[in-house]
C-alpha cells in the first residue's frame, strides 16, 4: 500500500512523514536534509542549536541564531525537499528563532511546549507554514479561535503529541500508562476539534500524530 501525499495548502509533501525535532544535536541539518530528500519533512531542532559555537556560553542568543542560519542553509544546500524547524514557546529567544527561520525561507515551523499564540504575528505574510503542537482537542480549539480572532489566520497543520513525546506538554507520570491519554485516543479528539475550522479556512488542516511513532508499522497505524 502506497502512502498518500501530505498537502499544506500549496506546499506539497511526497510522503506523510514528518521527522521529529529532537534536541541535543540530533535533529540538525544532516538528518533534516536526508529526510527531505526521502520525500518527508526534515526538521531542525532549535533548542540550544548553537552548542558548537565558540561563544555559546557567553553569547547564547547570538550563537544560537548564527547556528540556526548555518543549519538551515546547509540543509538547503543538501536538499530541495521540504524543511522545517521545531521551536519551543518556552525558549527565551523564541521570537528571534522564529524570525530568523522565516528570514532564511524555512518551509514550516512546528511550535509547542506552550501555546504559540504569537506565532502568526511573528511569521507575518511570509510563505512559511505554521503548525502548533498540542496534546488535546481543547488546546487545538483554543489556538484556532485565538489565531482566527486576533490574526485572521488558522494553522496550516496541527501536530498531536501524547505522553510518549518527550515530556514537553505537561503529562503527569501516571498518565503515561493511562489508556485515556494514549495517542490513538487523543488524535480523533483533535481531528473533531479542528474540523469546524477547516470549513472556515476553506481548506484541509492536516492533523499529525506524534510521540511514540517509531517504526513503519506505527506510521501505517496512524
Amino acid at each position: 500500500m502506497a502512502l498518500p501525499s501530505l498537502d499544506f495548502g500549496d506546499l506539497k509533501v511526497k510522503l506523510p512523514i514528518i521527522q521529529g525535532g529532537m534536541g541535543i544535536g540530533v535533529s540538525l541539518s544532516g538528518l533534516a536534509a536526508a529526510v527531505a530528500n526521502a520525500g518527508g519533512v526534515g526538521v531542525i531542532a532549535t533548542a540550544g542549536i548553537g552548542f558548537e559555537e565558540p561563544d555559546f556560553k557567553t553569547n547564547y542568543t547570538e550563537a544560537n541564531i548564527r547556528a540556526l542560519r548555518k543549519h538551515i542553509r546547509a540543509a538547503k544546500e543538501k536538499s530541495e525537499g521540504v524543511l522545517g524547524i521545531n521551536v519551543m514557546v518556552a525558549l527565551t529567544n523564541y521570537a528571534d528563532i522564529v524570525r530568523t527561520a522565516v528570514d532564511e525561507g524555512i518551509d514550516m515551523i512546528f511550535s509547542g511546549a506552550g501555546l504559540p499564540m504569537a506565532l502568526p504575528e511573528l511569521v507575518g505574510n511570509a510563505k512559511t507554514k505554521i503548525a502548533p503542537i498540542v496534546s488535546s482537542g481543547r488546546a487545538a480549539k483554543i489556538i484556532c479561535q485565538k489565531w482566527l480572532k486576533k490574526h485572521d489566520r488558522l494553522p496550516d497543520a496541527v501536530v498531536v503529541e501524547g505522553p510518549m513525546a518527550g515530556g514537553h506538554l505537561g503529562f503527569k507520570a501516571d498518565q503515561v500508562e493511562d489508556k485515556n491519554f494514549r495517542l490513538e485516543n487523543i488524535v480523533p479528539e483533535v481531528i473533531e476539534a479542528v474540523r469546524p475550522f477547516e470549513e472556515k479556512a476553506g481548506r484541509p488542516i492536516p492533523v499529525i500524530a506524534a510521540g511514540g511513532v517509531y517504526e513503519g508499522k506505527d506510521i501505517y497505524k496512524y
